[in-house]
């Protein structure tokens, strides 16, 4: 949370002794991210998204809403007011100078959930799929880490979340036209924890590159250390890090969405791993291996908010098909790296 007299000069009217839901919302205009969203069948039920992630949702429900006006997600919120009224709040809004709108409120209730998010992946970036997926994953914890506070953080999460500021690492985004950059500027401890990284996992020689860019971190520096990532040289740093992120997501939970969906997506995840078995791969779900061959799945799970209704419910399988040399060490999805004999490719299962 920022402090008191800079949220005040963003949403004035804030008052120092509010509670906690009005400080966020303050920091949502701040950040460029406030909206408003309706919910449900009957009038006046809003939320406002705060953050929502595949390690945490966090939302705020608007008690007894009363919108006096149109808000309009395409434009951006310009100025923000506070009212506080004998029987409850008003929040006056403003769109540029195309739109205003007033929202009416009695009170602003929190809901925070936190989630496993490793065995989630997306993929809207060929290539390097499995550095991508981590620079997901990471600017993921670093999204919790920065929103909601080091309290919703375990230690592990706390260490590696600035992983995200080391710009070669960064660079590898899974999402095109990013803008990681901009959410996530350089750092030097991104720089720090990535040379400390290297050290742990053995990987001098990128330690090395590391120390060198940290004296001379120019863009085509950058890009260098970039494609250094992409080398099969690389794949035990990869590893290590890869490591770090599944144990400080494994205490969390998965999503429930109740017993219907549940036994529908554990439906889902039988069949995939029948499937495989039945073309001669071994392991369990998410796992599989055969010969050269290993499978890691990935899933995209929609997000759970009691609010909302599930008729768009989505849930995708995607598989991460690593094929080396026989005899190699097969690491977690090797054969995405730069490597003679070395293949990877992302497959969608249909079911």
């Amino acid at each position: 949370m920022h402090k008191f007299d800079y949220l005040k000069t963003i949403l004035p009217g804030l008052k120092a002794d509010m509670p906690r839901p009005f400080y966020m919302i303050a920091e949502l205009i701040d950040y460029g991210s406030f909206e408003v969203c309706k919910t449900g069948k009957n009038n006046g039920e809003y939320i406002i998204p705060y953050i929502m992630n595949d390690a945490v949702e966090c939302y705020i429900e608007v008690c007894n809403a009363l919108l006096k006006g149109s808000y309009e997600s395409s434009l951006c919120v310009t100025s923000a007011n506070l009212i506080e009224k004998e029987n409850g709040y008003g929040l006056i809004i403003r769109q540029g100078n195309e739109n205003a709108f007033t929202l009416w409120f009695s009170d602003l209730i929190v809901h925070e959930n936190l989630y496993r998010y490793h065995e989630i992946g997306h993929f809207w970036v060929k290539g390097q799929e499995q550095w991508r997926q981590l620079v997901y994953m990471t600017g993921t914890i670093a999204d919790k880490y920065l929103y909601m506070g080091e309290k919703y953080c375990n230690e592990k999460e706390k260490f590696i979340q600035s992983l995200i500021y080391f710009s070669p690492f960064r660079r590898l985004t899974p999402v095109p036209d990013d803008l990681m950059e901009y959410h996530f500027p350089l750092k030097t401890e991104g720089i720090s924890i990535m040379e400390e990284l290297c050290e742990e996992a053995g990987d001098e020689e990128y330690a090395a590159l590391v120390r060198d860019f940290a004296k001379n971190p120019t863009e085509k520096e950058e890009i260098r250390l970039s494609r250094k990532l992409m080398s099969a040289r690389r794949q035990g740093l990869y590893q290590y890090i890869y490591d770090i992120v599944c144990e400080a997501s494994e205490p969390y939970p998965q999503r429930d969405y109740g017993k219907e969906l549940n036994d529908r997506i554990e439906k889902r995840r039988k069949k995939l791993e029948h499937d495989l078995k039945k073309h001669g791969f071994e392991g369990s779900y998410p796992h599989f291996k055969r010969k050269n061959v290993s499978i890691i799945v990935t899933e995209e799970q929609p997000f759970i908010m009691d609010e909302l209704e599930w008729d768009d419910f989505k849930f995708a399988q995607n598989l991460m098909v690593s094929k080396i040399f026989a005899g190699k060490n097969n690491i977690d999805n090797a054969g995405f790296f730069h490597g003679i004999g070395n293949k990877g490719r992302v497959i969608k299962y249909d079911g």
